[in-house]
């Protein structure tokens, strides 16, 4: 079946940590698009943190409109700046993490980034690569009626999966600092590309897909793809979940990729 569309992540897949596109990697989109393939952004950013990626009009110019952001959970259309939050927690779900006296956590609502500590906003900056400005500390618990998209919890005095029990939230964890992050239920970049294939494109499932990640939480949509690839410096459990481990630059699989040979 040939592949119409690829599904990609953006941080250390498309753009370097200074927020700079990989060499070759816009000339490799338009490459791809060429070929008749529609390249789809799906990022863990925040909108707040995406916005601030205009400088990247050119890389842009060469993806869908729609965007998925905060690990499928935001959608944005790009040409009129819209979001549209698809799903999120329980707001009581913060609440009881917050009422952890010895915890560390990263809420996101509304777009934006509310911490404990400066630590945990320390530790969010550099797992996310959001700018530390962007995070404000102390959280205030006024706006936790706002709806809550993820939150990420780097230390808790009880077992975080306990704290959210029976609520319509999942836990998962993304390795960096022993972190954790509570999400609504049946979220995630997998699942959230499926339902956004299916709402964008009409498609039933994720059968003319390619998917190109680097990072743990990029697996789950890798292996759910008709093919994968994780960049050569990506992450293990990326790598164990894609097609192929690239051994050679981004740019030139994107060039070279033939959709009717999949």
């Amino acid at each position: 079946m040939k592949i119409r569309y690829a599904a990609i992540d953006l941080d250390g897949t498309l753009i370097d940590a200074c927020d700079r596109p990989y060499a070759g990697v816009v000339a490799g989109l338009s490459a791809l698009r060429a070929q008749g393939v529609v390249p789809v952004l799906v990022t863990g950013r925040s909108a707040l943190s995406f916005r601030n990626l205009r400088h990247l009009g050119d890389l842009f110019a060469e993806v869908d409109d729609a965007v998925l952001l905060s690990d499928g959970n935001v959608r944005l259309a790009m040409s009129t700046d819209v979001l549209t939050v698809l799903r999120t927690c329980p707001h009581e779900v913060l609440h009881r993490l917050l009422d952890d006296p010895d915890i560390d956590l990263v809420a996101e609502w509304s777009g934006e980034f509310h911490a404990t500590t400066t630590r945990a906003a320390t530790q969010f900056a550099m797992v996310y690569r959001v700018p530390r400005r962007h995070i404000t500390v102390p959280i205030y618990s006024a706006a936790a009626g706002a709806p809550v998209t993820a939150v990420t919890v780097f230390r808790s005095a009880t077992p975080v999966p306990e704290l959210v029990a029976g609520s319509d939230c999942e836990v998962a964890s993304i390795g960096p600092f022993g972190a954790e992050v509570v999400r609504p239920t049946g979220t995630g970049k997998a699942a959230a590309l499926a339902r956004h294939m299916r709402w964008r494109f009409g498609e039933p499932d994720l059968g003319r897909t390619l998917a190109i990640g680097d990072g743990a939480g990029d697996a789950a949509m890798l292996s759910a793809c008709a093919v994968s690839a994780a960049p050569e410096d990506a992450d293990l459990a990326a790598i164990a979940a894609a097609t192929w481990h690239l051994r050679g630059d981004l740019a030139s699989f994107l060039h070279d990729f033939r959709p009717e040979r999949w």
